[in-house]
């Protein structure tokens, strides 16, 4: 196995400037990797639905949103100060940096693997949400931490301007995923446990092609005075970042995902079914927002850098045009096929989400204008001003679902996060950018 130094791959030149062509050539390249992880999510999301209890959805579901939880702590506190601060270093600043900070992302994920591990086990066992408490813990942290590891690799390809790279790290990954699944059906045992190991291995099967070199090996626990020294320095400089990105990534997670928690306390596991059901449909477009922006915030932060408005506006006009026309044209193919899946694949548990798919189509639309303006102002180094954002859009998530889930269920749900990305997408594109604007011109 490689060692960490050998994961830290030097490219063959250093990270480009900005161009229109790169920037299509890498969204494309991008694009189509999302495309494949969408494809796979939705697949997967589809076979469950279709064999799978409501209430197994519905704690899968769950699990899944508990995921994303643990990777937004990674990303707060390093992957995405990373982004931030890379594009203004040297190539061989760059590749050190990322083999230090390699070493703090084993310590960090092993510690959320392991506790988030027992938590899900210990909570298994409690509520009786599955029968194999832990079998469903272990899994969980298996899964957590073989995911962190890829998507360090990934965010690392997408700071080295190599979204081809991080295309065939995937594509190993949705292989995995295929024939693991695959097996579970044969055998007969698609349960919740089962599905988590099969994510795990297939992470770390993804992760053995995120560099020429193999699987990188786990930091040694034995440090040169001088590596504990640039290593201190590496971590204090992402966590400058971290310690504001954080509490904002956060506040941000339990914004856009308590509402499956509460629907799920109110209303019943089956509730949690329901509206991620329904959002599934919808989520290749949350996925093509995210292919862009990770393409496209490196290029931000050095447009930010030479104070380049001209060309800010122009990437940021085109982002937001480019994404909401997706949208668009993806709800109305949607809400066309719409009776075939609902008579061929979602079948008689889930009848009558055709509204709530059309509720969706809305949040997403603003969610993805608010998605680009949120990366711009990370580009720009903007902890501080998101965290305030995320504090007041919790308080107004809170406040809607307390009042809506009540009135109108799973409705109330998706009515609340409307009216929270609404007020986002206004107090940042409307507010944030043209003060940000303002003070540094």
């Amino acid at each position: 196995m490689a060692s960490s130094a050998q994961m830290a791959e030097q490219p063959s030149q250093p990270v480009g400037g900005v161009s229109s062509k790169k920037l299509l050539t890498h969204s494309l390249a991008s694009l189509i990797d999302q495309a494949l992880l969408s494809g796979l999510n939705f697949a997967l999301g589809l076979v469950l639905i279709r064999l799978a209890t409501k209430e197994s959805y519905g704690v899968y579901s769950q699990m899944y949103v508990a995921g994303i939880f643990a990777s937004t702590v990674i990303e707060a506190l390093i992957t995405g100060p990373l982004t931030t601060i890379a594009p203004g270093k040297s190539v061989a600043e760059r590749a050190r940096l990322t083999t230090l900070l390699l070493r703090f992302q084993w310590q960090l994920s092993i510690g959320l693997a392991i506790l988030f591990g027992v938590g899900s086990g210990v909570v298994a066992s409690i509520t009786n949400i599955d029968t194999h408490p832990v079998w469903l813990g272990a899994a969980f942290a298996i899964y957590i931490l073989a995911n962190a590891q890829r998507e360090y690799h990934r965010s690392i390809s997408f700071i080295e301007a190599r979204p081809r790279r991080v295309l065939h790290t995937d594509i190993a990954y949705v292989l995995g995923v295929v024939v693991g699944v695959g097996v579970l059906l044969l055998v007969g045992y698609l349960t919740v446990p089962a599905i988590l190991l099969v994510l795990g291995l297939a992470n770390i099967v993804g992760m053995w092609r995120s560099t020429e070199h193999g699987l990188a090996s786990p930091p040694r626990n034995v440090i040169p005075a001088e590596d504990k020294t640039e290593y201190r320095a590496a971590v204090s400089e992402v966590m400058q970042r971290g310690r504001w990105a954080l509490p904002g990534a956060l506040v941000a997670w339990a914004t856009n995902y308590s509402y499956l928690y509460l629907a799920a306390a109110v209303l019943g596991v089956a509730a949690s079914a329901d509206l991620n059901a329904s959002r599934l449909l919808l989520m290749p477009i949350s996925l093509s927002v995210l292919a862009w922006s990770r393409v496209a915030r490196p290029m931000v932060s050095r447009l930010f850098a030479a104070r380049d408005w001209k060309h800010l506006d122009r990437l940021a006009w085109a982002s937001v045009a480019g994404i909401e026309i997706v949208t668009i044209v993806y709800v109305i193919a949607l809400w066309l096929t719409l009776p075939w899946l609902q008579a061929h694949v979602l079948g008689a548990k889930y009848h009558g989400l055709e509204p709530m798919v059309l509720a969706w189509g809305g949040y997403f639309a603003i969610n993805a204008a608010r998605w680009i303006g949120s990366s711009w102002l990370t580009s720009n180094d903007q902890y501080k001003l998101l965290l305030l954002s995320g504090i007041a859009c919790l308080v107004i998530m809170l406040i809607s679902a307390a009042v809506f889930i009540p009135l109108y269920g799973t409705w109330g749900a998706i009515l609340s996060l409307i009216i929270v990305e609404g007020f986002d997408l206004l107090l940042i594109w409307v507010v944030f950018l043209p003060m940000l604007r303002r003070r540094q011109t």
